[in-house]
Parts: C-alpha cells; sequence; structure tokens
C-alpha cells in the first residue's frame, strides 16, 4: 500500500472514531431496564425512547418497563433490580430523604440527566374572577391528587408563597391531574394544578366558555421558600406564545424537573457511557420527542438538583467543561 492510500486509510479511521465516539465503547452490562409510568403516559413514551436510542447506539437489549408510579420502581432502583428510571424532582427528592410513601431513605439512586421541565401552576376559568393566589381565600381548590402523592405537598408549598394553607381555601380532592382540569371546567372545583404545556390543557382552554387561565405565584415566591417545603420545586416564567394561549401576560410560576435516573450499582464505567451517548445523541433525541425540546444539550445537568449525580456523569461532564464548582458545592450539600 503506498502512502496516499495509507493516508487515506488512516484519517477514515480517524473520522469514523470522532463521528461515533460511543461505539469504541462497550457496557459490562449485557441489559439496559428502564422504569416508567403506565403505558401511554409521556414518561412510557420517553422510556421507550431511550431505551431505543441505548440499543442502537450500544448493541445492548433495552427494554422500557412501565409500572403504577415512580413509588414502585424508584424502590427497585434502589436494589438494583432495574438499571434506570424516569422520575420526577419531587419523586426523587421524597425517595432519597425517605419521605412518604416511601418507607425509607435511598441511597442508591443516582442520576444521568435532566431531560424535561415541567412548568407548574393553578389555573382558572377566564369567568371566575380569580386573578391572584389571593381571590383562592373560601373557594375549592384542588390540593390532592389520588394518583400522585408529591404533587399534594408541591400543591401546598405553591398555596404557601400565597400566605395559604388548607385553612383558607376548601380543599378539594381529584382523581389526576386530567380529572382535576375537567372539575374545574364543570365548576365542581375552582381551581386546580397543572403542567401547563399539556395538551389536555390546550383542549380545556378552547373549549371552555372565556378560555381557562393561569394563576401567577404568591409575593413570596422564591426558588429557596419553594424548594424549602418541597425539594425539587423552583420557581421559572412562563410568557404567552402560540403553544400556551392560556398564559396571557408573563407571570412567575413553579416549575419541576424529570430526571433520568440510574441505579447506584451501576459501575462508574458503564456510567460514562451512559450519561456521554445520552449527551452525543441528545440533538436527535428532541428530533424524535417532544418534552426533550424544552432542554437544551448544554442544561441537561444542573446544579441545583436533589440528589447525586452518578460517579460516571461527574466524570463526563468535566470533560465537557459543564461541571463547575457550583456542581460540586451543590452534591455535598445532599450527601
Amino acid at each position: 500500500m503506498n502512502h496516499k492510500l495509507i493516508a487515506l486509510a488512516t484519517a477514515t479511521a480517524l473520522g469514523a472514531v470522532i463521528a461515533t465516539p460511543v461505539m469504541a465503547q462497550k457496557l459490562s452490562m449485557r441489559r439496559i431496564t428502564i422504569g416508567s409510568n403506565p403505558a401511554g403516559s409521556v414518561y412510557f413514551l420517553l422510556a421507550g425512547g431511550f431505551a431505543k436510542m441505548y440499543q442502537q447506539t450500544l448493541k445492548v437489549r433495552a427494554t422500557a418497563q412501565p409500572h403504577a408510579g415512580s413509588s414502585v420502581y424508584l424502590p427497585l432502583m434502589d436494589k438494583g433490580e432495574i438499571t434506570m428510571g424516569l422520575n420526577s424532582s419531587l419523586d426523587s427528592g421524597m425517595a432519597i430523604s425517605g419521605t412518604a410513601p416511601y418507607k425509607k431513605k435511598m441511597k442508591n439512586v443516582n442520576t444521568i440527566a435532566r431531560v424535561w421541565i415541567l412548568p407548574y401552576a393553578y389555573v382558572v376559568t377566564g369567568k371566575s374572577g380569580i386573578k391572584t393566589m389571593n381571590d383562592f381565600k373560601g373557594k375549592k381548590v384542588v390540593i390532592k391528587f389520588k394518583t400522585n402523592v408529591s404533587l399534594a405537598r408541591a400543591n401546598r408549598a405553591v398555596l404557601a408563597t400565597a400566605g395559604l394553607t388548607d385553612k383558607d381555601v376548601s380543599p378539594v380532592d381529584s382523581g389526576g391531574v386530567v380529572a382535576g382540569i375537567n372539575m374545574v371546567t364543570e365548576g365542581r372545583a375552582d381551581t386546580t394544578t397543572v403542567a401547563v404545556p399539556m395538551p389536555q390543557m390546550r383542549k380545556a382552554h378552547a373549549s371552555t366558555p372565556g378560555g381557562m387561565f393561569v394563576v401567577p405565584l404568591g409575593d413570596k415566591a422564591s426558588d429557596e421558600f419553594l424548594g424549602a417545603r418541597m425539594p425539587g420545586l423552583y420557581t421559572m416564567t412562563i410568557k404567552p406564545s402560540k403553544r400556551l394561549p392560556m398564559v396571557d401576560k408573563a407571570k412567575k410560576i413553579a416549575a419541576f424537573d424529570t430526571y433520568l435516573n440510574v441505579t447506584g450499582k451501576v459501575s462508574p464505567e458503564d456510567g460514562y457511557i451512559l450519561a456521554k451517548t445520552l449527551y452525543t445523541q441528545w440533538k436527535q433525541l428532541q428530533k424524535d420527542y417532544g418534552p426533550l425540546r424544552g432542554v437544551p444539550r448544554e442544561k441537561i445537568a444542573p446544579a441545583n438538583i436533589v440528589l447525586p449525580y452518578h460517579p460516571g456523569a461527574v466524570k463526563f461532564y468535566k470533560e465537557v467543561k459543564m461541571w463547575t464548582a457550583k456542581h460540586t458545592a451543590m452534591q455535598a450539600k445532599i450527601k
């Protein structure tokens, strides 16, 4: 082989390595299982997408496993019986602190990345006359969701930003978030909390006389205030857009994250590959799965997080210059 051919072959080989940086590495695991909420949920959709991505990229068998809820599969992750899971920052915080419904502190649940941000707020009908949370006094307010324990605590934290407790309103229970929306549109409740961008919310806005609108947080709202009452909950400003017709002007509301978590029993080497693969494939994942588009790739590893990052993920994020002194300080507080 002449020198030109050797040079061409070398350049081609190097190009292949650069183009597919993850393919040269192999997991020691033979299988990846990703826990999620029931089939038909957004979590199950995303879990299936991550499983497909890992299987195709790493050539390892990967499957999404639906469960009744996080309270079922977080303990399985803690025991190492499933590899990964999609969990809200609210459920993750309750799990590692051993807060009910979790019976003990979970020491073997780490995170790989933040994958989804959920704007969260109370909503009312346009004809309700309610403008601020101060107007909730004496009103029928959904606080408890029978299908989600963490949201009841989050709702109380949100109400507290306006100095409200259960005693200041007429508490109403709901079977779930969608059921809560129906209760408001049918007049059985005055207000309920929702993930603002959810399709059911846009549909309710379009079909309800006078529309439906987001109610901003109270005057006490801050990241510290919400986080102290419900770890994983923080503030964000939401603005009007075609996708959010129920937002009539810029408002400060609550938000929480969804993490792609991993059992701490995964080796540092495998954790590194899982994080690197996710980072490398993130832009394609965003094209394929709408909920991921709200998190830029450089924002998948926030410093303000409620549980430890997996050691392998820490190593990778340091390599790509995403790890900061703030990350180190926040992680020290958690541990």
